[in-house]
């Protein structure tokens, strides 16, 4: 992040500094898959994609997190990744485990909303390498497109509202801690997919 943000986001910034690592590692894991030189290896990718996005649903329908996020519903993209899923060919299935979201606290439950939001970033880049495969907004790629307003107005939004929340020092912990956890668990699914 610059300087500016760092100075206007302070909690984003170390969000970002503190996950560093495990999110380098992360993205690396999933690269070294090659998920785009192939249907096959990008069904691999979506499945990943859809046991993470799965696993955190419970996240974007919590009434409590609606009162900070409130277009937190809209940003679910669960229905988009079933329907890629369809278009590839690939089913479904009930095997995913889902957070107990009454096991977090609000704050470790913003810090999985990080991750998972961030992710949203990188999936500018990982849309436009889709289309060699074919797929687009439209068919098999849709959880990889920006919303309507724009993947950097949103993120935004997303880091106002996290800026703005009023956490004690232990709460401040607990929001680095959740989305450590975050990352864990999708290193742990990219293994499940990848074993």
């Amino acid at each position: 992040m610059s300087s500016i943000t760092q100075v206007n986001y302070p909690r984003m910034s170390e969000l970002k500094r503190t996950t560093a690592e495990v999110h380098d590692n992360l993205d690396n894991k999933i690269m070294a898959q090659s998920p785009f030189t192939s249907k096959e290896n990008y069904g691999d990718f979506l499945r990943f994609q859809y046991l993470l996005l799965k696993h955190v649903e419970p996240i974007y329908q919590s009434e409590q997190l609606i009162v900070f996020f409130s277009d937190l519903a809209q940003r679910n993209r669960c229905t988009d990744i079933v329907l890629d899923l369809h278009d590839i060919g690939m089913k479904t299935h009930n095997l995913e485990q889902q957070i107990d979201i009454n096991s977090l606290t609000i704050a470790q439950a913003v810090g999985w909303l990080y991750v998972i939001e961030g992710s949203k970033l990188g999936a500018a880049m990982l849309a436009k390498e889709v289309t060699q495969l074919d797929l687009n907004a439209e068919f098999g790629a849709r959880f990889l497109a920006g919303p309507g307003n724009g993947r950097g107005s949103q993120w935004r939004g997303f880091m106002q509202a996290v800026e703005a929340l009023n956490l004690t020092n232990d709460e401040e912990q607990q929001l680095y801690q959740g989305a450590k956890q975050a990352f864990a668990t999708a290193h742990q699914l990219l293994d499940v997919v990848y074993q």
